[in-house]
Formats: structure tokens, C-alpha cells, sequence
């Protein structure tokens, strides 16, 4: 008899308190990780997709009033107030 892996079944849904950009961007988010996993990691091969969920995330936020900036620039949200860039470092990397 051979053994089957069954899991824990389909993933559970996005919450509802999950940013308005990863709701609407998970098509192009998934879109990416394939195209790195087909294309061996490699981020040059696949910019056509990053550029596509940057576009996207850009969409959606100044949709729901809370544009910020994917690159890393302050930009005006729809409300009229300032957003502060997060500062770009290493992060844990080591």
C-alpha cells in the first residue's frame, strides 16, 4: 500500500482585515512566484511581473485612500497627508 499525503485540505481565505493590495493583487503576486520558481530565482527574468503587482498595489491602495509608495518615495494620499517612506536596510539578513 502506498502512502498518500492528504494535508490539512484547500488554505484558509485572506482575512478581512488583509491590506486592500494583497486582496487584490494575489493573481500577480502568484503570477511572480511562479515565473521566479520556472526561471531558477532569477528577478531579471521575471520584471514584467514585478512591474505588474507594483502597478496593481499602486492601483488598489489609491483606491482605498492610503497610497504609499513601493519603491520607497513619499508620496500624497488621497486625503491630502503625507505618507513617510520606510527606510530600506537589510532587514534580518545576515
Amino acid at each position: 500500500m502506498t502512502f498518500v499525503y492528504t494535508g490539512k485540505g484547500k488554505r484558509a481565505a485572506q482575512g478581512d482585515d488583509a491590506p486592500p493590495e494583497q486582496k487584490d493583487c494575489a493573481k500577480q503576486a502568484c503570477a511572480i512566484q511562479w515565473c521566479l520558481a520556472k526561471r531558477g530565482q532569477k528577478e531579471q527574468f521575471c520584471q514584467s511581473f514585478i512591474d505588474d503587482w507594483k502597478e496593481c498595489t499602486r492601483r488598489s491602495r489609491a483606491a482605498a485612500g492610503v497610497e504609499t509608495s513601493v519603491d520607497g518615495a513619499a508620496v500624497e494620499t488621497t486625503d491630502g497627508l503625507a505618507t513617510t517612506p520606510v527606510a530600506k536596510g537589510k532587514g534580518n539578513s545576515k
